[in-house]
């Protein structure tokens, strides 16, 4: 009975140290408040610790963070966390896009003050005038982090420390004094630029550039260069698989290089360097060069407008490009715009005649050796597909030998500019050949002789460029081989 009792006493006891065990180690903790880990660091109350490391205060993420304030000798900004976005905005700049790796030192730097050293628990008068706090030169910075349930954190920051490794800070409500670390060169020192993407153009995709419309380069208030695209009429008459085609309004009637194209893929979409300054004002359009718009760009898609000013390159080679659309100005490479460098015949496709045959109506020749309007009958899937009928001369028998001809016309091609104070006269004129299209469009080509060897080319009036006059003679040379039906080269010369 006794050996019983002790194998019941032993039994018992051993479950007791069991359940002691599983009290004490696992249920106990569970049961217990939180309390701080004991990092060895000894802070005052409003203090908090990372690790091993001091803070000025307890640690703010960004999930917790309502807005943070920043003040300082380059301006004042607030981003502010927006419930709509489930992101923080610019406030008075909402729709500007800031730089997401910028903000997250920001972020860190205001909500993990993390303090290098603390100088001291009460400052004077005189140290607060030393750390750069007070005083007629003292020009602190200051950040205001607001929390999602109301708290507000304060801090002034001051002067660079000797060393140069941190600068001196105070938390609002206290007299002490500590040194953070200098990473806040890069936020909280900074100006709001640097924590913005350099936008200078967006809300065009860059696979429907050719959409772009009226594409205009001033350069101090005068016309450079005006494009629009053709309407859905006269891009059909250009027997093109291309979704859109430009040509130049000023000067009147030129189609475009390729350069056009690649301009325009460049710009619809462009990001800068860096963004120098916020909100255009006069005094942001003076220091960047801006104030007489040396460049204005303008541009249209899908209905909405687009503008851009850019300054003279500068000596460093960098343009600076004011976007109205952002409200800021933004510093670009050089080499990005380019184009604006270029010369007007830089942009033109040097052949003065690009139109398919298949919807040319009429041509008409003037000149002293012969006039002729040639008629043309298009007769698709039939034998002949072209008639072709002269005003004088009656009906072209050798349509091969016509088509030599107007290859003739399309292998125009202008040389350079002509004289800018040039005068001429319709007695200059040595040849005008006029063409209508089936959809009643009608450009005149005009070639006014003014030297030995050169013409100025007028396109419905406007003239800018010279072409020989050998191109004139070959012209009138091979109308007439087409009314006499001798056969003509159009690679050939007269």
């Amino acid at each position: 009975m006794i050996k019983r009792q002790r194998i019941l006493i032993i039994v018992l006891a051993a479950v007791f140290a069991v359940a002691a065990a599983v009290y004490f180690i696992v249920i106990r903790p569970l049961t217990q408040p939180d309390e701080p880990a004991d990092t060895g660091i000894t802070v005052d109350p409003g203090e908090g610790t990372s690790g091993q490391r001091m803070l000025m205060f307890p640690q703010a993420s960004r999930d917790s963070i309502e807005s943070i304030e920043v003040e300082n000798p380059t301006g004042s900004y607030k981003f502010v966390y927006s419930s709509d976005s489930d992101d923080f905005v610019l406030s008075g700049y909402e729709t500007l896009a800031f730089n997401p790796l910028m903000f997250s030192r920001l972020v860190v730097s205001t909500g993990t003050t993390y303090v290098l050293a603390k100088v001291t628990d009460s400052a004077t008068e005189d140290e607060l005038t030393q750390y750069g706090f007070s005083g007629k030169d003292a020009a602190p910075a200051h950040f205001t982090v607001t929390l999602k349930d109301g708290t507000v954190h304060r801090v002034t920051v001051g002067n660079k420390v000797i060393s140069g490794g941190g600068y001196y800070a105070m938390y609002e409500g206290r007299n002490a004094v500590y040194v953070l670390d200098s990473n806040i060169e890069a936020t909280v020192l900074a100006g709001v630029e640097t924590m913005l993407m350099p936008i200078v153009t967006a809300g065009v995709d860059v696979s429907n550039y050719f959409r772009v419309d009226n594409f205009t380069i001033k350069h101090y208030g005068e016309d450079f260069l005006s494009c629009r695209n053709l309407t859905a009429d006269e891009l059909k008459e250009t027997e093109t698989t291309a979704q859109a085609k430009a040509i130049t309004v000023i000067p009147n009637g030129y189609s475009l290089a390729m350069c056009y194209d690649e301009t325009l893929q460049n710009i619809v979409s462009y990001e800068g360097e860096s963004v120098v300054a916020v909100g255009l004002t006069d005094e942001h359009l003076e220091e960047y060069g801006l104030t007489d718009e040396p460049y204005l760009i303008s541009y249209e898609y899908d209905g909405f407008k687009f503008s851009l000013a850019v300054s003279e390159q500068t000596d460093d080679g960098y343009y600076y490009v004011a976007t109205k659309m952002f409200d800021t100005i933004v510093k670009v490479p050089a080499e990005d715009f380019e184009f604006l460098t270029w010369d007007l015949k830089h942009w033109i496709d040097p052949f003065v005649f690009s139109r398919s045959i298949a919807y040319v109506e009429s041509i008409a020749i003037e000149s002293e050796e012969l006039t002729e309007t040639f008629r043309l009958t298009h007769r698709p899937n039939d034998d002949p597909s072209l008639i072709v009928v002269g005003d004088e001369c009656g009906q072209i028998r050798d349509i091969p030998n016509f088509r030599e001809f107007y290859k003739t016309l399309l292998f125009t091609s202008i040389y350079d500019y002509a004289p800018e104070d040039l005068e001429v006269t319709e007695d200059d004129c040595v040849l005008k050949f006029t063409v209508k299209t089936m959809s009643g469009s009608t450009t005149e080509y005009a070639l006014y002789r003014y030297s030995t060897r050169r013409c100025l080319l007028k396109i419905n009036g406007d003239g800018v460029f010279y072409l020989f006059i050998d191109a004139a003679n070959k012209i009138i040379s091979d109308a007439g081989k087409v009314i006499s039906g001798e056969p003509i080269d159009s690679l050939g010369k007269n």
